[in-house]
């Protein structure tokens, strides 16, 4: 599932989402109506190669879970892109799929400050910032703003956003749902409902 495919500008949103939270959400409306984008795509990825594969819950509920907390925004979509691409997911695998697949797209990549301090350690990191804007938020704790403004160089290729700095974790919020804590606020309700019918984290 993605957005509009006859549409410029698509802003992919990478993670486990295990599960999507209020942060996420803000992150990716954030990017919408603050940058030149069209549509945000939150793009489920099923195995993560910095990830331990116990870590994270069944994919099909995580897109679930992205699908209900965006059904709401007509602009933001769950996509599961990666779900029948070779695992572990690579970031640069799955850009060069969307670009084959929708060459009238303008695609970039959004990532924390943290991720991209962490970019070198990505497969073939060259090639998705020769080839792909990226849209850093800031995240507590990242200390490479110097680094994304030494590697500007005055292009646009790196574009640091004034993103509000939520707080939110998923382990957090799934480490409460195990103690059987209140995680009002920090999901959506539907979200909430799913993880209870479903007896999820527990």
């Amino acid at each position: 599932m993605t957005g509009h495919t006859n549409i410029g500008k698509v802003g992919l949103y990478f993670g486990s989402f295990n599960p999507i939270h209020l942060g996420h959400l803000i992150i990716a409306n954030h990017m919408l109506i603050k940058t030149d984008l069209d549509e945000v795509w939150i793009v489920v990825t099923p195995t993560s190669p910095f990830k331990l594969r116990s870590e994270v819950i069944p994919e099909e509920h995580r897109l679930q879970m992205v699908k209900l907390a965006v059904s709401e925004n007509p602009s933001i979509f769950a996509s599961d892109i990666e779900f029948n691409l070779e695992r572990p997911s690579y970031t640069v695998d799955t850009l060069r799929f969307l670009k084959e697949e929708y060459p009238q797209i303008e695609f970039s990549v959004i990532l924390g400050e943290d991720n991209y301090a962490n970019l070198d350690k990505w497969k073939n990191h060259r090639e998705i910032m020769d080839n792909y804007r990226l849209l850093i938020y800031p995240r507590r704790k990242s200390n490479s703003t110097n680094m994304i403004n030494q590697n500007t160089n005055n292009d646009q290729t790196v574009m640091c956003t004034e993103a509000p700095m939520i707080e939110i974790s998923s382990t957090y919020i799934r480490e409460s749902i195990l103690n059987k804590q209140d995680v009002q606020y920090l999901l959506t309700d539907p979200v909430i409902s799913y993880i209870g019918n479903n007896h999820l984290y527990e």
